[in-house]
C-alpha cells in the first residue's frame, strides 16, 4: 500500500496525470463551459489559455496559504476573494494586450475566478500534497488544459469555418455545425473519447 501510494506521488506520475489520465478539460470535464461558448478559433483559445492560466495559477498559489483549521464554507468564500483579486490585475494586463478577444469572451471571463477546478482541485488534491508537487501538479495541469484548448480551437476552426487563425484555408468541405454550441460540445465529447480510447491502449501496451 506504501509503495502505491509514493507511485501515486512521484513527480512522473503527478504530470501524466495532469497532462493526460486526468486532464482537467478531456477527463474531468472542467471549466468547459467557456471552450464551448467562446473558443470557435484559434485566437480565441489562446485567449482563453492565457486567462485561465493567469487567474489559475495565482489563485491557487495564494490560496493554497488559507489555513486548513478555517471552516470549509468560509474557505470557499476566501478562494473567490482571492480569485476577484487575481482577476483585477489580470484583466488589466490582457485587456491591454488583447482587449478584442476580451471582449468577446464577455460573462465567461470573469467566471473564471469561480471556476470549478480551483474550487475541486484545491480541496481533494492540490492542498494535501507538499508545496513542490503541489505547484508541480498545479503547473502541468494548467499546461495540460490549455494544450486541450488550443487543439479544440484549431480543429474547430478549420472544420467548422474553414479557417486557420482566422484566415481561409481553401476547404473543400465545411462543417458549419461544428461553429454552434452543439458542434462545439460534439466536438469536445469526441475529443474526450479518444483520450479515453489512446489511454486504453497506453495501459494494454505497458501491460
Amino acid at each position: 500500500m506504501e509503495k502505491d501510494i509514493v507511485k501515486e506521488n512521484s513527480c512522473k506520475t503527478i504530470i501524466f496525470n495532469a497532462l493526460l489520465k486526468k486532464n482537467p478539460m478531456l477527463a474531468s470535464g472542467m471549466v468547459i463551459a467557456p471552450v464551448i461558448m467562446t473558443v470557435d478559433s484559434l485566437p480565441r483559445a489562446l485567449t482563453l489559455a492565457a486567462a485561465f492560466s493567469l487567474i489559475t495559477f495565482f489563485t491557487l498559489l495564494i490560496s493554497s496559504f488559507v489555513p486548513k483549521s478555517i471552516v470549509y464554507t468560509v474557505r470557499i468564500i476566501m478562494y473567490a476573494i482571492i480569485g476577484a483579486m487575481v482577476y483585477v490585475p489580470a484583466s488589466i494586463a490582457l485587456e491591454y494586450f488583447i482587449p478584442e478577444q476580451i471582449e468577446r469572451m464577455g460573462i465567461f471571463f470573469p467566471l473564471l475566478i469561480i471556476n470549478s477546478f480551483i474550487i475541486f482541485r484545491s480541496e481533494s488534491i492540490f492542498f494535501l500534497e507538499s508545496k513542490g508537487k503541489m505547484m508541480l501538479d498545479i503547473f502541468f495541469c494548467i499546461v495540460g488544459y490549455d494544450a486541450a484548448v488550443l487543439l479544440y480551437g484549431i480543429i474547430r476552426e478549420i472544420i467548422g469555418s474553414g479557417t486557420a487563425w482566422e484566415t481561409i484555408t481553401g476547404m473543400p468541405v465545411i462543417f458549419s455545425v461544428f461553429a454552434e454550441p452543439f458542434g462545439g460540445f460534439l466536438l469536445l465529447g469526441i475529443m474526450a473519447a479518444l483520450l479515453r480510447v489512446a489511454l486504453l491502449t497506453i495501459k494494454k501496451v505497458k501491460k
